[in-house]
C-alpha cells in the first residue's frame, strides 16, 4: 500500500529493476515521509551503502544527507514523488533534532545496503567492538570463566527483575514542561478524527524484520490480520538489513521499519497521528517493539477504546527483565498480555502483581509444528549419535558450550558421536574461531538457510539446547514433533516440557558434564532415547491442551472487528 504518486512513469520501471527487498525499503521509507508530509512533493536520492551498514531510511541522515551526500556518495537512483495523504490536523514542515532546527531541502536522502549484507559484516566494522572483541575471546578461549562471571551477572538481573518495578510515565508536553529543562514550553499537537470510511488496520510492533522465535511468531500474527480482513500496519524499531521484508506476509502491507532519530517532538507523536488520522486502528499487538512500548500512553489518551496486546517470550535478567519488565512498566496502558509460558505468567502475577485476568498463557504450538501424531524417530546408526544444535548464532544460544561439548566427545569417544549446528547469525565470526581453536573443522557440519530445518531434525538423533536463558524455544517443540528427543539447558521453562533426566544444570561447566552423561545414556540405549521422548511429547500434548496462540490471535481479531 503507498502513501505517495511517483512523478514519472520513468521512475516506476527504475525501481522495479531493483531487488524486491530493496524495492520495500525505498516504498517503506517514502511512505514514512509522505505520512508525515502530507501533501508535500519530495525528491529522493538514493545511495548503495556498504556492507557494514545499516539502511538509513528515515533518520535525520535522510534530512541533511550526512551519511550519504555528505560522505561524497553517488545516488544510483533519483526521483520525485508527491504525499497523497490526506491529514486530518495540521503537520509541520519543520524538523528539529532536539531544539535545533534541521534545514529542510525537499530532499530525502536514503541509504540502502547490499543484498547479500548481514550482522555480521556490521559487527565486524563495528568502531565499538573492542569491548565485544574481548567478550568473544572469552567465549572463544575461557567459556566456563566467561560463564562463571556472565552467571552472577543474571543473578544480579534476577534479584533486580524482582523489585517492585517503577510504572512508566506518559511523555506529554506537561510532563515534559514541568522538569524545567526546556527552553520553552513544548505544545501538544491533538490528532484529527479518520473519516468514517477509513479501511481497517491492526497496528503491530516488531524488533526487526529477519529470523528468531518472537519475529516468527509477530509475522504470523501478520498474516493472521490479513486473513481477519485487516490491512497490517508493521512498525519495526531495530536497524537490521530487514531480509524478510520479502516474505509473502508484507505483500499489501504497510511496513514501516523506523531508523533512528525520527523527526518527532515532545508532544506529538507524528507517524501515530497520521496512522491513525488514515486508518481506522482496531487493536495493537506490540511484538518486543519499544518504540511501541513508549506511545503506548499516546494511543490510550487519545483512542481509549483501542484495544492492545503484547506478546512475551523470555524473561531478561540481564536487562531486569526485558521485554516482560516493559509489560509490567507500561501494564496501565495495556490491556491483554499475551505469554508462551507458564514461567512468565506466575512472573507477571506472582512476583509483579499483574491481574492474572489480563494474562493469557497460549502456546506456539502450531506455529512451528503441525504434526498431530508424531512417531518417535530411530536411530540412523545403532553405533553412533547425531547431536544437532538448531538457533540463531546469537550469544543468548551459547553456541560456545555446545562446541565445548562437542570437542569434549570427540575427544573422548572419536567417531561416536557426529554433530550439526543450524543456523547463522551475528556471532558466525566467534563461532569459527571457537571451531579453530577446538580443532573441530571437519567434525561438526555447518548448516545454514540452504537446508531446511526439517531436514536437520531428519538427520539427528537428538537435540541439544545449550541457551543461557529461554522460554519456551520452538526449537524443542519442533524437534519432539519430528520424533527426536530434546536435552536443555534448565533455562526459563524448558521444564515445562523436558522432565529431569532431560535437562541439564544451568552453568557452561555442569551443562557440558550433564549433557554428556545424558548423550551416553541414549548413545547406549536406544530404549532410553525413545522413552525421553515419549516423556517430552506427553508434555507436550498437555501442554498442547491450551488454547494456542493462533487460534486465541484468531478470535481476538474477530472480536476486535466485531465491537469495532
Amino acid at each position: 500500500m503507498r502513501f505517495y504518486k511517483l512523478e514519472s512513469q520513468q521512475s516506476g520501471e527504475k525501481l522495479t529493476a531493483l531487488s524486491t527487498r530493496q524495492q520495500r525499503l525505498i516504498e517503506s521509507a517514502v511512505n514514512y515521509h509522505s505520512l508525515i508530509q502530507p501533501g508535500r512533493t519530495l525528491k529522493y536520492k538514493i545511495y548503495m551503502g556498504q556492507k557494514w551498514q545499516y539502511p538509513r531510511l528515515m533518520d535525520t541522515s535522510t534530512l541533511n544527507g550526512v551519511l550519504t551526500d555528505g560522505a561524497g556518495l553517488e545516488p544510483f537512483l533519483e526521483f520525485s514523488a508527491t504525499s497523497l495523504v490526506e491529514p486530518k490536523s495540521v503537520f509541520s514542515p519543520h524538523y528539529f533534532a532536539g531544539d535545533e532546527q534541521i534545514i529542510d531541502r525537499n530532499v530525502r536522502y536514503i541509504l540502502l545496503t547490499p543484498d547479500d549484507a548481514t550482522d555480521t559484516d556490521v559487527e565486524v566494522n563495528n568502531p565499538q567492538r573492542r569491548l565485544s572483541r574481548i567478550y568473544s575471546k572469552l567465549e572463544t578461549n575461557t567459556p566456563v570463566l566467561l560463564d562463571t562471571l556472565r552467571e552472577a551477572q543474571r543473578k544480579r538481573g534476577e534479584l533486580i527483575g524482582r523489585k517492585e518495578a517503577k510504572h512508566a510515565d506518559a511523555y506529554t508536553t506537561d510532563f515534559v514542561n514541568r522538569s524545567g529543562d526546556v527552553h520553552h514550553p513544548w505544545v501538544e499537537v491533538r490528532p484529527g478524527t479518520p473519516r468514517a470510511d477509513a479501511p481497517q488496520a491492526i497496528l503491530i510492533g516488531m524488533h526487526w524484520l529477519q529470523a528468531g522465535g518472537a519475529e516468527r511468531w509477530a509475522l504470523e500474527t501478520v498474516a493472521l490480520a490479513k486473513q481477519a480482513g485487516y490491512i497490517p500496519i508493521v512498525i519495526t524499531d531495530r536497524d537490521s538489513h530487514q531480509p524478510w521484508i520479502t516474505r509473502p506476509e508484507f505483500d499489501d502491507a504497510v511496513v514501516l521499519n523506523l531508523t533512528h532519530p525520527l523527526q518527532e517532538r515532545v508532544g506529538d507523536a507524528t507517524l501515530l497521528r497520521a496512522v491513525f488520522e488514515q486508518f481506522n486502528v482496531a487493536g495493537v499487538l506490540v511484538h518486543h517493539c519499544q518504540w511501541l512500548y513508549d506511545r503506548l500512553w499516546w494511543i490510550k489518551k487519545y483512542f481509549a477504546a483501542t484495544p492492545v496486546m503484547d506478546s512475551l517470550h523470555i524473561v531478561e535478567y540481564k536487562f531486569g527483565g526485558g521485554y516482560p519488565h516493559e509489560a509490567v512498566t507500561h501494564d496501565k496502558w495495556i490491556d491483554i498480555h499475551h505469554v508462551i509460558s507458564p514461567q512468565l505468567e506466575q512472573w507477571l502475577t506472582q512476583v509483579h502483581g499483574i491481574d492474572p485476568q489480563k494474562i493469557v498463557d497460549a502456546p506456539l504450538i502450531d506455529l512451528t509444528a503441525h504434526t498431530s501424531e508424531p512417531q518417535f524417530q530411530p536411530r540412523h546408526d545403532e553405533k553412533s549419535l547425531t547431536v544437532a544444535f538448531v538457533g540463531r548464532l546469537a550469544r543468548q544460544k551459547r553456541l560456545e558450550a555446545f562446541l565445548l561439548l562437542a570437542s569434549k566427545l570427540h575427544k573422548s569417544s572419536p567417531n561416536t558421536y557426529k554433530f550439526i549446528m543450524h543456523g547463522s547469525g551475528s556471532m558466525d565470526i566467534v563461532r569459527d574461531e571457537i571451531v579453530r581453536r577446538l580443532g573441530l573443522e571437519g567434525v561438526v557440519e555447518f548448516r545454514g538457510q540452504e537446508v531446511s530445518v526439517s531436514q536437520t531434525y531428519a538427520d539427528s538423533d537428538v537435540l541439544v539446547v545449550s541457551s543461557v536463558n529461554e522460554g519456551i524455544t520452538l526449537t524443542t517443540i519442533e524437534a519432539l514433533r519430528a520424533g527426536i528427543p530434546v536435552i536443555s539447558a534448565n533455562v526459563g521453562s524448558q521444564y515445562t516440557l523436558i522432565p529431569p533426566q532431560g535437562l541439564s544444570r544451568r552453568s557452561t561447566y555442569n551443562f557440558v558434564k550433564d549433557t554428556m552423561r545424558s548423550l551416553d545414556h541414549l548413545l547406549r540405549d536406544e530404549s532410553t532415547r525413545e522413552r525421553l521422548w515419549v516423556v517430552e511429547n506427553d508434555n507436550l500434548n498437555e501442554f498442547a491442551k491450551l488454547e494456542t496462540a493462533n487460534s486465541f490471535v484468531t478470535r481476538l481479531l474477530h472480536d476486535w472487528k466485531k465491537n469495532d
